[in-house]
């Protein structure tokens, strides 16, 4: 039996898991960024989506369209796929090639991590429960994704394709402005499901400030989960700008962009106190929604004013 294993690789453990994920491969590959401008460079620290049930899925509706431009502007290029043999097949070449590939709902849990090895029935997975350490969990091939997540998984792989000997980091960086300009303006979907942006916010907003039930047998799970990821996001919002406003004097607006944000941080914070993950099996009262939506009206304020503060950097940026 052949048995690949990749030796030595740490898992980024972070809330933002696809941003932990995607830091862990490029290090693995030789491109160490840290954490802050991987979230910020590939667009992540910048996006807010919800469904209209406010799943713990909903930070996974991610339009890989839109992301993997931004990511190939670290100089690097990925393949993804969501078909269950393809995506194997992907994984034992990137293991072949000596990079792992990252999958989604490793080991029973439902976040991104990484496989590191093979041999042929089991996966060795580096996970968020494994973060940190480089001795992997092996499960059977079987086993993924987990039957009994059925009704929302999904057999997700990304491999990285090719690493450039560099990148040129203010391309990248004026594109990551530009999509998080773009990503606060976003429409609606098609069929209104998923909300982006502004919209999210205000459609968050309106429905905690409404009368009726919240959906779900458990909504103080959706909620509570999309507040955490939402928060780590805008921390490192609030990092990487901070980082370019100290390498580009020339744009000031993006110091104040990175104060908004702080701001944005802090206030979700808030929230996260009056509803802490893994949340209560409701959210019982309407004085814990009017809190809830009060906090999320400061952010998304805030969130608008870095926005605008974006734009008038790009001027000097371009």
């Amino acid at each position: 039996m052949v048995v690949k294993l990749l030796p030595g690789i740490r898992f980024r453990r972070h809330d933002v898991s696809l941003g932990g994920a995607l830091g862990a491969l490029l290090a693995a590959a030789g491109r160490d960024l840290p954490q802050s401008y991987i979230l910020g460079a590939s667009g992540l620290a910048f996006r807010l989506t919800l469904d209209l049930v406010f799943s713990p899925g909903a930070p996974f509706e991610i339009n890989f369209h839109e992301q993997f431009p931004l990511w190939e502007n670290l100089g690097a290029w990925f393949r993804r796929s969501t078909d269950r043999d393809e995506s194997l097949g992907r994984i034992r070449e990137s293991i072949d090639r000596g990079l792992p590939a990252i999958a989604f709902d490793l080991m029973e849990i439902p976040e991104y991590g990484l496989v590191v090895g093979y041999d042929g029935e089991r996966l060795a997975c580096l996970t968020m429960a494994s973060a940190g350490e480089t001795e992997p969990a092996w499960m059977a091939e079987g086993d993924w994704p987990p039957a009994a997540h059925g009704n929302w998984t999904r057999p997700e792989a990304i491999a990285l394709l090719d690493l450039a000997p560099a990148f040129e980091r203010r391309r990248a960086e004026v594109a990551s402005l530009r999509f998080a300009i773009e990503h606060f303006w976003a429409p609606a979907g098609r069929d209104m499901w998923l909300q982006h942006g502004k919209g999210a916010y205000e459609f968050w907003i309106s429905t905690l400030s409404s009368s009726l039930p919240l959906h779900g047998a458990q909504p103080g799970l959706g909620h509570s989960y999309n507040l955490l990821v939402l928060a780590a996001a805008r921390r490192e919002a609030t990092a990487y700008l901070t980082d370019l406003a100290a390498r580009y004097p020339e744009a000031p607006p993006l110091a104040a962009a990175a104060r908004r944000y702080a701001e944005v941080a802090s206030a979700l914070s808030e929230a996260m106190a009056v509803l802490p993950f893994p949340g209560r099996n409701g959210i019982e009262t309407k004085e814990e929604r009017t809190a809830l939506a009060a906090c999320l009206r400061r952010a998304l304020g805030a969130e608008h004013q870095a926005i605008d503060e974006i734009e008038r950097s790009m001027r000097a940026l371009r």
